[in-house]
């Protein structure tokens, strides 16, 4: 026994194992690069995002370049302040403006404050501009929106694998272009997100304060309030038949007090303005030529692109519907909550039935539909990485010159 208390005989048994003495410092020693630190799964799928952004963008300031395209004269950043981004700016400049009286020229309500205001927020910083604001705020929301889908897909499958696949098929999705422009979507599609994975956590306020505020950024928060209002029903009546006390849900119908109060607020703001209880709906219908007429606008434009001599615009847009409601109803097969389908009928739904005037704009109305990525994120989930990644890329050109035609040689807006 030595003194250590450690037996020396069997240090010195017939094949024991010895410790190899340290070599000298600085002598034989390996040296290697420390392996990357391990992202976590939003941040995977923020870069992601960012990732198809910035080649969205790349190829827009490639193609402003070439043919068509440079005979326009369109420089990047005309294109990213175009079309909606003229109103937002003028709003988050001048606030709601129209001649006194004439509400014939009142079209400046069809666009919802919130997107502007937060513009208008950041604008007062030394060096920034109103259209570098606008994209900054649509750059932060989409990153946002990003993290937002992959905690949402991460929820109803746990599969990161097909919650970064809803990413990037959401990211490269028609008209997905206005993500890079000074458009209100980005802002919106991060609340709605934030707010389906409210409700999906239970977080009924959270769930209610969000949609409040996705009210006064677009009118698509109908979806959500109706989202909010099935869940929380579905959610009384499980607690009235367990008997639980008042206690154990007060928050489902608090969150469905706060959902369209964003909503409602503006629609007031407009009727006290304009001097009518309806004023929005005036605006839209009367200036914007915007109404519901149960999609019979939208049917009679399929049927003349389907039977007739169509342009390459009613082509490309007609067929990103059709997809739509083809996805609509293959995402039903999906074992979700049942809200969670209410919101994405509501949104297709919304779309397809309000006016066709602006035709060209129903793709964009249909970025709020996240959930209509999921059953193709599914399918696509077994493929190899090294197949994903330029199918991805491959989508990501189809779609920013589906984006890119419209604008600028169509000159419909996105």
């Amino acid at each position: 026994m030595s003194l250590s208390g450690v037996n020396s005989d069997i240090d010195d048994a017939p094949g024991a194992a010895r410790p190899e003495p340290e070599p000298p410092s600085g002598a034989g020693r390996r040296w290697s690069i420390p392996a990357p630190p391990r992202l976590s799964l939003p941040v995977t799928g923020m870069l992601i995002y960012a990732g198809i952004r910035l080649v969205s963008v790349a190829i827009v300031a490639i193609v402003l370049g070439q043919g068509q395209y440079r005979l326009r004269g369109w420089s990047l950043v005309r294109w990213m302040r175009s079309s909606d981004g003229g109103h937002y700016r003028a709003i988050a400049e001048h606030g709601y403006t129209y001649p006194a009286g004439q509400l014939a020229h009142a079209s400046v309500f069809s666009w919802f404050p919130g997107y502007p205001a937060v513009i208008d927020s950041i604008a007062w910083l030394p060096g920034v501009t109103i259209v570098a604001a606008g994209l900054i705020v649509t750059a932060v929301a989409g990153m946002a929106a990003a993290w937002g889908l992959t905690t949402l897909g991460l929820k109803l499958t746990g599969d990161p694998r097909i919650s970064l696949l809803m990413v990037a098929i959401w990211a490269v999705a028609p008209s997905s272009t206005v993500l890079s422009m000074l458009y209100a979507e980005a802002l919106f599609c991060a609340l709605a997100v934030w707010a389906l994975v409210a409700l999906v956590s239970r977080r009924w306020l959270t769930a209610g304060l969000l949609t409040l505020a996705a009210g006064t950024v677009r009118s698509t928060a109908v979806a959500l309030i109706l989202t909010i209002f099935a869940a929380a029903m579905i959610a009384v009546v499980q607690a009235v038949r367990a008997r639980q006390p008042f206690a154990a849900w007060w928050r489902p119908l608090a969150g469905l007090l706060l959902a369209p109060l964003g909503l409602l607020g503006y629609l007031g703001y407009v009727a006290v303005a304009t001097h009518r209880l309806d004023g929005w709906f005036w605006v839209e219908k009367h200036t914007m030529h915007m109404v519901f007429d149960w999609g019979a606008s939208t049917l009679r434009v399929a049927k003349g692109t389907l039977l007739g001599t169509p342009a390459v615009a009613d082509v490309l847009v007609i067929g990103a519907l059709v997809a739509a409601v083809l996805l609509m109803l293959w995402s039903l097969t999906e074992r979700i909550p049942v809200y969670l389908h209410v919101y994405t009928i509501v949104v297709v739904i919304l779309t397809l039935t309000t006016s066709a005037n602006w035709i060209s704009s129903k793709p964009r109305f249909l970025l709020p539909a996240v959930l209509l990525a999921l059953p193709v994120a599914r399918l696509l989930a077994p493929l190899r990485t090294s197949v994903l990644v330029p199918l991805i890329g491959v989508l990501a050109v189809a779609t920013t010159w589906f984006g890119l035609y419209l604008t600028v040689i169509a000159r419909w807006t996105p």
